[in-house]
């Protein structure tokens, strides 16, 4: 069989049946194959149990354009095409039909007869076949089965039980002619009919059985009856439990949504709004971009790294090319030029540390530097990272960023989630509308429990509505061609924490147009002519290109008649159909 199996489908399986005067029962079946992919044919596994075998085997193509009949062969392989093979293996045959196929329909015809399936009660004649077994594998959209008997049913003795799925229907078309049908049939689901008729049908029959079996037959299939009424009547029960329960549930969880809502909402006005229009706090880069996103990117690096430059930690140099002022730079050395103290944070301190103590020399580090230390010590590296991350969380919670206040009420919502979720799938299974209704409100509990395990504080909330209103306004240059609202911003602030919350660099460079800034802008080096040098030519920036190679592997990216009955299973046949 075909690894990919399940890109073969049966769109309908026909099947044209004749019980025989003798017991015997002949079959026509026209399976239609839906191929997805590449097959080399198709195979049916016939199940032979409590009969006596099987005669008269032909497989034949009936295509559109043309009818192909296939020749039986004793051996066959891969690529051979029109020919066929019939196996026995395990009381069953298996036919191996050889038909090259990719993405396309056939339909194959296969001729067979049943031997002396047919039993003959003292009372009563007995078909008892099933058409389909649990052996097979490939989904079937929909089956149908036509069962001619030898005789005419004038007297209306003929008794048509049929098992397998529910869905299934049972049909008398005609005096001789029974259909049972079965539309989206699953994998290793059988279907099976039973038909009782008078004994004089197939008075010609072998398979005689000395005794009576009308009423034991008839009590068996009344049994199956009543089981199908009572789990339809359990089931209903089951139904209309869960639907109540999951009515509760729906309205407890918009109580606790309602009331939670109410506790925990901001209440703002005029001047509050105003507030956020205000340059943010001066924090960190880290942080900026912590609270705004929760992801730390290759840019909050870099930023860092320029942030620490401005405050005079450390020194950025570029050795003889920034003097030959090419334009593009190939190496960097960053040079610790004062010591880490309180008035660092202690994610900033670890950053120093990192940088220069363990990727350098103990007082200085070049981008050639960092990046061969990211590939040699890649665990370390990691290490060192995810530490630093670790680190800035516990800042953030330091400042106060955060509101612990409402980490009790969130976990408990988070942790009702999967009991509601399961109820709601579970009353969905007994086709209630009310695990839809549960479904949405759990999805909200599960939201509101999110949001208030990661709840700002009402200081953390302002600093992060200000960060917002930073990006919105640096985005907003990108389509305003004028400067003159440069100054809403201190340069420091727009170009460091705009790297870092991911502003984009044609944006950053607005704020390089005026380049005649003294050295006594920054503690130490270049000026604002520096910052050019860094920030423009994104695409042939070596600094950004060996920070961000550096850090690429530890930061993520940005981004009619009658039904059938359950039970039964106890005719003879079976089998099924698939691809190989």
């Amino acid at each position: 069989m075909s690894s990919g199996e399940e890109s073969l489908g049966i769109t309908q399986w026909l099947v044209e049946s004749n019980i025989l005067e003798n017991g015997d029962l002949s079959i026509v079946e026209d399976i239609t194959f839906k191929f997805s992919g590449k097959y080399n044919g198709v195979f049916r596994e016939i199940v032979l149990e409590n009969t006596s075998g099987i005669e008269g085997i032909r497989v034949v193509e009936n295509s559109k354009d043309k009818v192909l009949e296939y020749k039986k062969v004793e051996d066959a392989k891969k690529g051979d095409s029109n020919v066929f093979l019939a196996k026995e293996k395990n009381n069953s045959v298996i036919l191996q039909i050889f038909s090259p196929s990719k993405n396309e329909e056939k339909t194959f015809r296969i001729i067979y007869t049943i031997k002396n399936i047919g039993k003959k009660y003292n009372d009563i004649g007995e078909l008892y076949y099933k058409f389909l077994g649990t052996e097979n594998d490939t989904p079937i959209d929909f089956f149908s089965v036509n069962i001619k008997l030898p005789e005419k049913d004038v007297n209306h003795k003929v008794k048509i039980f049929a098992h397998g799925p529910l869905n299934g229907e049972i049909n008398k078309i005609s005096d001789n002619t029974i259909n049972l049908q079965v539309e989206d049939v699953p994998k290793d689901t059988f279907i099976e009919g039973r038909i009782l008729f008078p004994r004089e049908f197939i008075f010609a029959s072998q398979n005689i059985v000395d005794k009576d079996a009308y009423s034991n037959i008839m009590n068996e299939e009344a049994r199956l009856q009543e089981e199908i009424e009572e789990n339809r009547i359990k089931r209903e029960a089951r139904g209309a439990l869960f639907a109540k329960i999951a009515a509760i549930v729906s309205a407890i969880e918009v109580v606790i949504f309602t009331l939670l809502a109410i506790k925990t909402r901001r209440l703002t006005d005029i001047q509050q709004e105003r507030k956020y229009l205000d340059v943010p706090e001066d924090c960190t880069p880290a942080i900026a971009t912590y609270i705004t996103s929760n992801t730390i990117s290759g840019n909050t690096i870099i930023a860092t790294i320029l942030d620490l430059y401005r405050k005079g930690y450390v020194r950025i140099e570029d050795g003889d090319e920034f003097k030959k002022k090419q334009d593009v730079l190939k190496d960097f050395t960053i040079t610790k030029v004062r010591e880490e103290d309180d008035k660092l944070m202690s994610h900033e301190r670890y950053f120093i540390g990192w940088l220069i103590n363990d990727m350098g020399d103990g007082q200085t580090v070049t981008t050639k530097d960092i990046e061969n230390y990211s590939k040699t010590n890649g665990s370390i590296f990691t290490k060192h990272y995810l530490e630093w991350q670790r680190r800035i969380k516990k800042d953030v919670i330091t400042k106060g960023y955060f509101d612990n206040s409402t980490k009790k009420f969130g976990l408990p919502l988070v942790l009702l989630f999967p009991i509601s979720l399961i109820i709601s799938i579970v009353t969905l299974v007994y086709e209630s509308a009310f695990g839809f209704v549960l479904l949405g409100t759990s999805v909200l509990i599960l939201i509101q429990g999110i949001v208030l395990l990661s709840r700002k504080s009402d200081y953390g909330y302002e600093q992060y509505r200000k960060w917002l209103e930073f990006k919105k306004y640096m985005k907003k240059l990108k389509k305003d061609d004028s400067t003159d609202d440069l100054a809403k911003y201190p340069k420091d602030i727009s170009l460091i924490y705009g790297l870092a919350l991911g502003i984009d660099n044609d944006i950053l460079n607005k704020f390089n147009i005026e380049t005649n800034y003294g050295e006594s802008t920054f503690p130490y080096g270049y000026g604002w002519m520096y910052w050019y040098f860094i920030l423009n030519n994104d695409k042939s920036n070596v600094f950004n290109k060996s920070i961000n190679n550096s850090f690429s592997s530890v930061t993520p990216p940005v981004g009619g008649g009658g039904g059938f009955t359950g039970g039964g299973g106890g005719g003879a046949g079976g089998g099924g159909a698939g691809g190989f």
